[in-house]
Protein backbone atom coordinates (compact mmCIF):
# COMPACT_ATOMS: atom_id res chain seq x y z
CA UNK A 1 0.00 0.00 0.00
CA UNK A 2 2.57 2.59 1.10
CA UNK A 3 6.33 2.23 1.12
CA UNK A 4 9.27 4.50 1.92
CA UNK A 5 12.62 3.62 0.39
CA UNK A 6 15.81 5.31 1.55
CA UNK A 7 13.92 8.40 2.64
CA UNK A 8 16.14 11.27 3.84
CA UNK A 9 14.47 14.49 4.98
CA UNK A 10 16.14 17.61 6.39
CA UNK A 11 14.52 20.26 8.54
CA UNK A 12 16.92 22.86 9.87
CA UNK A 13 19.71 20.95 11.56
CA UNK A 14 17.61 17.79 12.00
CA UNK A 15 17.83 14.88 9.55
CA UNK A 16 15.70 11.79 9.02
CA UNK A 17 18.19 9.30 7.65
CA UNK A 18 17.56 6.50 5.16
CA UNK A 19 14.07 5.57 6.34
CA UNK A 20 12.74 2.27 4.97
CA UNK A 21 9.27 1.09 5.92
CA UNK A 22 6.29 -0.64 4.34
CA UNK A 23 2.64 -0.50 5.37
CA UNK A 24 0.28 -3.22 4.14
CA UNK A 25 -3.30 -2.58 2.97
CA UNK A 26 -5.71 -2.49 5.91
CA UNK A 27 -2.89 -2.28 8.45
CA UNK A 28 -2.73 -0.06 11.52
CA UNK A 29 0.91 1.03 11.48
CA UNK A 30 2.38 3.19 14.23
CA UNK A 31 5.54 5.28 14.29
CA UNK A 32 6.47 5.40 17.97
CA UNK A 33 9.20 7.50 19.50
CA UNK A 34 10.07 10.21 22.02
CA UNK A 35 9.49 13.90 21.43
CA UNK A 36 11.95 15.29 18.89
CA UNK A 37 12.51 11.93 17.18
CA UNK A 38 11.21 13.21 13.81
CA UNK A 39 7.80 11.52 13.80
CA UNK A 40 5.83 14.46 12.40
CA UNK A 41 8.56 15.16 9.85
CA UNK A 42 8.31 11.57 8.60
CA UNK A 43 4.52 11.84 8.42
CA UNK A 44 4.79 15.04 6.38
CA UNK A 45 7.19 13.37 3.95
CA UNK A 46 4.84 10.39 3.50
CA UNK A 47 1.92 12.78 3.01
CA UNK A 48 3.69 14.91 0.44
CA UNK A 49 3.71 18.06 2.57
CA UNK A 50 7.50 18.00 2.75
CA UNK A 51 9.75 16.85 -0.08
CA UNK A 52 12.57 14.47 0.81
CA UNK A 53 16.19 15.19 -0.13
CA UNK A 54 16.67 11.55 -1.10
CA UNK A 55 14.66 8.37 -1.49
CA UNK A 56 11.08 7.94 -2.62
CA UNK A 57 7.53 7.26 -1.47
CA UNK A 58 5.39 4.68 -3.24
CA UNK A 59 1.60 4.33 -3.09
CA UNK A 60 0.17 1.08 -4.44
CA UNK A 61 3.54 0.40 -6.07
CA UNK A 62 3.65 3.74 -7.94
CA UNK A 63 6.17 6.48 -7.25
CA UNK A 64 4.30 9.31 -5.50
CA UNK A 65 7.32 11.29 -4.29
CA UNK A 66 6.54 14.33 -6.44
CA UNK A 67 2.75 14.19 -6.08
CA UNK A 68 1.13 16.90 -3.93
CA UNK A 69 -1.05 15.67 -1.02
CA UNK A 70 -4.32 16.38 -2.85
CA UNK A 71 -3.29 14.08 -5.70
CA UNK A 72 -2.50 11.11 -3.42
CA UNK A 73 -6.04 10.36 -2.20
CA UNK A 74 -4.92 10.28 1.42
CA UNK A 75 -6.37 11.98 4.50
CA UNK A 76 -4.67 13.71 7.40
CA UNK A 77 -5.82 14.27 10.98
CA UNK A 78 -3.34 16.66 12.65
CA UNK A 79 -2.67 16.85 16.35
CA UNK A 80 -4.79 19.99 16.82
CA UNK A 81 -7.58 18.48 14.62
CA UNK A 82 -7.77 21.77 12.63
CA UNK A 83 -11.55 22.19 12.75
CA UNK A 84 -12.76 25.51 11.33
CA UNK A 85 -14.59 27.62 13.96
CA UNK A 86 -16.48 29.62 11.32
CA UNK A 87 -17.98 26.45 9.79
CA UNK A 88 -20.75 24.27 11.11
CA UNK A 89 -20.15 20.63 12.03
CA UNK A 90 -21.69 19.54 8.72
CA UNK A 91 -19.49 21.96 6.76
CA UNK A 92 -16.39 20.83 8.64
CA UNK A 93 -17.03 17.20 7.74
CA UNK A 94 -17.67 18.00 4.08
CA UNK A 95 -14.77 20.44 3.80
CA UNK A 96 -12.30 17.88 2.43
CA UNK A 97 -14.65 16.81 -0.34
CA UNK A 98 -15.44 20.37 -1.40
CA UNK A 99 -11.83 21.55 -1.16
CA UNK A 100 -10.86 19.07 -3.86
CA UNK A 101 -13.22 20.76 -6.28
CA UNK A 102 -14.53 17.42 -7.46
CA UNK A 103 -18.13 16.53 -8.20
CA UNK A 104 -18.90 13.66 -5.86
CA UNK A 105 -22.08 11.69 -6.18
CA UNK A 106 -23.93 10.57 -3.08
CA UNK A 107 -22.46 13.23 -0.78
CA UNK A 108 -25.42 13.22 1.59
CA UNK A 109 -25.46 9.43 1.67
CA UNK A 110 -21.77 9.38 2.55
CA UNK A 111 -22.35 12.01 5.22
CA UNK A 112 -25.21 10.07 6.80
CA UNK A 113 -23.10 6.91 6.79
CA UNK A 114 -20.21 8.43 8.76
CA UNK A 115 -22.45 10.48 11.04
CA UNK A 116 -24.24 7.29 12.05
CA UNK A 117 -21.05 5.22 12.35
CA UNK A 118 -19.28 7.84 14.48
CA UNK A 119 -22.35 8.70 16.56
CA UNK A 120 -22.49 12.37 15.49
CA UNK A 121 -26.25 12.60 14.99
CA UNK A 122 -26.73 14.85 18.02
CA UNK A 123 -24.22 17.45 16.84
CA UNK A 124 -24.35 17.31 13.03
CA UNK A 125 -26.55 20.43 12.77
CA UNK A 126 -24.58 22.43 15.29
CA UNK A 127 -23.50 25.77 13.81
CA UNK A 128 -20.39 26.38 15.88
CA UNK A 129 -17.74 23.67 16.07
CA UNK A 130 -16.19 25.42 19.06
CA UNK A 131 -19.07 24.18 21.24
CA UNK A 132 -18.08 20.52 20.73
CA UNK A 133 -16.54 18.45 23.51
CA UNK A 134 -13.09 16.92 23.06
CA UNK A 135 -14.51 13.56 22.06
CA UNK A 136 -16.97 15.13 19.62
CA UNK A 137 -14.21 17.19 18.01
CA UNK A 138 -12.17 14.02 17.59
CA UNK A 139 -15.06 12.22 15.88
CA UNK A 140 -15.75 15.15 13.57
CA UNK A 141 -12.10 15.23 12.50
CA UNK A 142 -12.20 11.49 11.79
CA UNK A 143 -15.47 11.85 9.84
CA UNK A 144 -13.90 14.62 7.71
CA UNK A 145 -11.00 12.28 6.91
CA UNK A 146 -13.09 9.17 6.25
CA UNK A 147 -15.80 10.80 4.12
CA UNK A 148 -13.24 11.33 1.32
CA UNK A 149 -12.72 7.53 1.16
CA UNK A 150 -8.92 7.83 1.28
CA UNK A 151 -6.45 5.06 0.55
CA UNK A 152 -4.52 5.91 3.73
CA UNK A 153 -5.35 7.95 6.82
CA UNK A 154 -2.41 9.67 8.52
CA UNK A 155 -2.87 10.70 12.15
CA UNK A 156 -0.48 12.85 14.19
CA UNK A 157 -1.03 12.12 17.91
CA UNK A 158 -4.79 12.80 17.57
CA UNK A 159 -5.69 11.67 21.11
CA UNK A 160 -2.92 13.40 23.07
CA UNK A 161 -4.98 16.43 24.19
CA UNK A 162 -7.81 14.35 25.70
CA UNK A 163 -8.12 13.34 29.35
CA UNK A 164 -7.01 9.82 30.19
CA UNK A 165 -10.44 8.12 30.41
CA UNK A 166 -11.79 9.67 27.19
CA UNK A 167 -8.50 9.04 25.39
CA UNK A 168 -8.59 5.33 26.17
CA UNK A 169 -12.26 4.98 25.19
CA UNK A 170 -11.72 6.70 21.83
CA UNK A 171 -8.58 4.69 21.16
CA UNK A 172 -10.54 1.46 21.62
CA UNK A 173 -13.43 2.75 19.50
CA UNK A 174 -11.17 3.88 16.67
CA UNK A 175 -9.22 0.61 16.72
CA UNK A 176 -12.48 -1.32 16.44
CA UNK A 177 -13.65 0.94 13.61
CA UNK A 178 -10.36 0.57 11.72
CA UNK A 179 -10.58 -3.21 11.92
CA UNK A 180 -14.20 -3.29 10.73
CA UNK A 181 -13.56 -0.94 7.82
CA UNK A 182 -10.18 -2.38 6.86
CA UNK A 183 -8.86 1.15 6.30
CA UNK A 184 -5.08 1.65 6.21
CA UNK A 185 -3.82 3.85 9.05
CA UNK A 186 -0.41 5.40 9.68
CA UNK A 187 -0.29 7.06 13.08
CA UNK A 188 2.51 8.67 15.08
CA UNK A 189 2.63 8.79 18.88
CA UNK A 190 5.05 9.18 21.76
CA UNK A 191 2.84 6.96 23.97
CA UNK A 192 3.85 3.25 24.02
CA UNK A 193 0.54 2.22 25.62
CA UNK A 194 -1.41 3.79 22.75
CA UNK A 195 0.76 2.03 20.18
CA UNK A 196 0.49 -1.35 21.89
CA UNK A 197 -3.27 -0.96 22.14
CA UNK A 198 -3.91 0.09 18.54
CA UNK A 199 -1.09 -1.10 16.25
CA UNK A 200 -0.77 -4.18 14.07
CA UNK A 201 2.88 -3.27 13.56
CA UNK A 202 5.07 -0.39 14.64
CA UNK A 203 8.42 1.25 14.02
CA UNK A 204 10.51 2.75 16.80
CA UNK A 205 11.92 6.09 15.61
CA UNK A 206 14.67 7.71 17.66
CA UNK A 207 16.86 10.68 16.71
CA UNK A 208 15.85 10.44 13.05
CA UNK A 209 16.52 6.71 12.65
CA UNK A 210 14.29 3.65 12.76
CA UNK A 211 15.70 1.42 15.47
CA UNK A 212 13.32 -1.53 15.11
CA UNK A 213 10.15 -2.54 13.27
CA UNK A 214 7.79 -5.38 14.12
CA UNK A 215 4.64 -6.47 15.85
CA UNK A 216 4.01 -4.97 19.29
CA UNK A 217 4.71 -8.24 21.13
CA UNK A 218 8.01 -8.68 19.29
CA UNK A 219 9.26 -5.23 20.27
CA UNK A 220 8.00 -5.56 23.83
CA UNK A 221 9.56 -8.96 24.48
CA UNK A 222 12.67 -8.65 22.30
CA UNK A 223 13.82 -5.04 21.93
CA UNK A 224 16.69 -4.67 19.47
CA UNK A 225 18.95 -2.63 21.72
CA UNK A 226 19.22 -0.67 24.95
CA UNK A 227 17.71 2.46 23.44
CA UNK A 228 14.51 0.64 22.50
CA UNK A 229 14.48 -1.25 25.81
CA UNK A 230 14.73 1.98 27.81
CA UNK A 231 11.99 3.66 25.79
CA UNK A 232 9.66 0.67 26.21
CA UNK A 233 10.21 0.77 29.97
CA UNK A 234 12.23 -2.40 30.45
CA UNK A 235 13.01 -1.47 34.04
CA UNK A 236 15.43 -4.15 35.26
CA UNK A 237 18.68 -3.90 33.28
CA UNK A 238 21.90 -5.50 34.53
CA UNK A 239 25.37 -6.09 33.04
CA UNK A 240 26.18 -9.77 32.66
CA UNK A 241 28.49 -12.28 30.99
CA UNK A 242 27.23 -15.08 28.74
CA UNK A 243 28.22 -18.60 29.71
CA UNK A 244 28.10 -22.02 28.02
CA UNK A 245 24.99 -23.94 26.96
CA UNK A 246 24.35 -26.89 29.26
CA UNK A 247 22.97 -30.37 28.60
CA UNK A 248 19.52 -29.10 29.57
CA UNK A 249 19.53 -26.79 26.54
CA UNK A 250 19.77 -23.57 28.55
CA UNK A 251 22.60 -21.07 28.39
CA UNK A 252 24.28 -20.04 31.63
CA UNK A 253 24.37 -16.36 32.48
CA UNK A 254 26.43 -14.62 35.15
CA UNK A 255 24.82 -11.36 36.28
CA UNK A 256 27.26 -8.99 37.94
CA UNK A 257 26.26 -8.61 41.59
CA UNK A 258 24.60 -12.02 41.80
CA UNK A 259 26.51 -14.96 43.24
CA UNK A 260 24.69 -17.71 41.39
CA UNK A 261 24.27 -18.05 37.64
CA UNK A 262 20.92 -17.94 35.90
CA UNK A 263 19.53 -20.00 33.03
CA UNK A 264 18.42 -18.32 29.81
CA UNK A 265 17.18 -19.46 26.40
CA UNK A 266 20.33 -19.58 24.20
CA UNK A 267 21.00 -16.54 22.04
CA UNK A 268 23.50 -17.13 19.18
CA UNK A 269 24.50 -13.46 19.27
CA UNK A 270 26.21 -13.97 22.62
CA UNK A 271 28.73 -16.84 22.75
CA UNK A 272 30.43 -17.89 25.95
CA UNK A 273 32.38 -15.03 27.47
CA UNK A 274 30.50 -12.27 25.64
CA UNK A 275 29.48 -9.13 27.52
CA UNK A 276 25.74 -8.69 27.56
CA UNK A 277 22.98 -6.69 29.26
CA UNK A 278 20.12 -8.76 30.65
CA UNK A 279 16.64 -7.25 30.88
CA UNK A 280 13.91 -8.60 33.16
CA UNK A 281 10.45 -7.08 32.95
CA UNK A 282 8.80 -6.58 36.36
CA UNK A 283 5.78 -8.66 35.36
CA UNK A 284 8.09 -11.60 34.59
CA UNK A 285 9.40 -11.72 38.17
CA UNK A 286 7.23 -14.42 39.77
CA UNK A 287 6.84 -14.14 43.51
CA UNK A 288 6.38 -17.30 45.56
CA UNK A 289 3.82 -16.91 48.33
CA UNK A 290 5.60 -16.43 51.66
CA UNK A 291 3.58 -19.25 53.25
CA UNK A 292 4.49 -21.78 50.57
CA UNK A 293 7.88 -23.47 50.23
CA UNK A 294 9.59 -23.04 46.84
CA UNK A 295 9.71 -25.92 44.35
CA UNK A 296 13.24 -25.84 42.86
CA UNK A 297 12.39 -28.52 40.28
CA UNK A 298 9.69 -26.32 38.74
CA UNK A 299 10.87 -22.84 39.60
CA UNK A 300 14.10 -22.28 37.69
CA UNK A 301 16.26 -19.28 38.53
CA UNK A 302 15.01 -19.32 42.11
CA UNK A 303 16.26 -16.35 44.12
CA UNK A 304 15.95 -15.21 47.72
CA UNK A 305 14.84 -11.58 48.04
CA UNK A 306 13.93 -8.93 50.60
CA UNK A 307 11.15 -6.38 50.08
CA UNK A 308 12.62 -2.86 50.23
CA UNK A 309 9.51 -0.81 49.42
CA UNK A 310 6.27 -0.93 47.47
CA UNK A 311 3.79 1.38 45.76
CA UNK A 312 0.24 0.73 44.56
CA UNK A 313 -0.36 1.62 40.90
CA UNK A 314 -4.10 0.99 40.94
CA UNK A 315 -4.26 -2.27 38.99
CA UNK A 316 -0.99 -3.63 40.41
CA UNK A 317 1.59 -3.16 43.14
CA UNK A 318 5.20 -2.32 42.31
CA UNK A 319 7.60 -4.09 44.65
CA UNK A 320 11.25 -3.12 44.90
CA UNK A 321 13.31 -6.12 45.98
CA UNK A 322 16.87 -6.55 47.14
CA UNK A 323 18.43 -9.68 45.63
CA UNK A 324 22.00 -9.92 46.89
CA UNK A 325 23.78 -6.98 45.21
CA UNK A 326 20.88 -6.11 42.90
CA UNK A 327 17.70 -4.07 43.19
CA UNK A 328 14.88 -5.75 41.27
CA UNK A 329 11.43 -4.34 40.44
CA UNK A 330 8.47 -6.73 40.36
CA UNK A 331 4.73 -6.35 39.82
CA UNK A 332 2.08 -8.12 41.83
CA UNK A 333 -1.59 -7.97 40.86
CA UNK A 334 -3.52 -5.92 43.36
CA UNK A 335 -5.75 -8.78 44.54
CA UNK A 336 -2.76 -10.95 45.44
CA UNK A 337 -1.04 -7.97 47.04
CA UNK A 338 -4.00 -7.41 49.35
CA UNK A 339 -4.32 -11.09 50.24
CA UNK A 340 -0.62 -11.49 50.96
CA UNK A 341 0.74 -8.11 52.09
CA UNK A 342 4.51 -7.82 51.96
CA UNK A 343 5.92 -5.05 54.11
CA UNK A 344 9.48 -3.72 53.86
CA UNK A 345 11.81 -6.28 55.36
CA UNK A 346 9.69 -9.28 54.32
CA UNK A 347 11.80 -12.17 52.97
CA UNK A 348 10.37 -13.82 49.84
CA UNK A 349 11.38 -16.22 47.08
CA UNK A 350 11.11 -15.19 43.46
CA UNK A 351 12.00 -16.75 40.13
CA UNK A 352 12.25 -15.80 36.47
CA UNK A 353 11.64 -18.32 33.70
CA UNK A 354 14.61 -18.73 31.33
CA UNK A 355 12.61 -17.61 28.28
CA UNK A 356 11.56 -14.41 30.08
CA UNK A 357 15.08 -12.99 30.22
CA UNK A 358 15.93 -10.56 27.43
CA UNK A 359 19.56 -10.32 26.25
CA UNK A 360 20.82 -7.08 24.74
CA UNK A 361 24.15 -5.87 23.36
CA UNK A 362 25.96 -3.49 25.77
CA UNK A 363 25.99 -0.58 23.32
CA UNK A 364 26.30 2.16 25.93
CA UNK A 365 27.31 2.41 29.60
CA UNK A 366 24.57 1.43 32.02
CA UNK A 367 25.44 4.59 33.94
CA UNK A 368 23.70 6.53 31.16
CA UNK A 369 20.41 4.77 31.80
CA UNK A 370 17.74 6.97 33.41
CA UNK A 371 16.25 6.00 36.79
CA UNK A 372 13.58 3.30 36.65
CA UNK A 373 10.02 4.62 36.56
CA UNK A 374 6.99 2.96 38.05
CA UNK A 375 4.58 1.41 35.58
CA UNK A 376 5.30 0.06 32.13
Amino acid sequence: MIRAEGLTVRFGGFVLRSIDLAVAPGESFFVLGPSGAGKTLLLEALLGIRRPQAGRVLLDGRDATDLPPEARNVAYVPQDLALFPHLSVRENILFGLRARGQRVSGVEERLRHWVELLDLGRVIERKDARTLSGGERQRVALARALVTEPRVIFLDEPFSALDAALRRRLQVEFRDLQRRLGVTVVQVTHDPEEAFLMADRMAILMAGRIEQTGRPAELYNRPANLRVARFLMLQNLFPATAGPVGDDGYQRLRIHGLARGLLVTPDPRFPEGAAVVVGIRPEEVILVRPDRPPEPDRQRNLLRAEVLEWADLGHSRLLRLRVEGLTLDAWLNIRAAREYPMEPGTKVWCHVRPWSLCLLPPEEPLGSLPPCAAGG
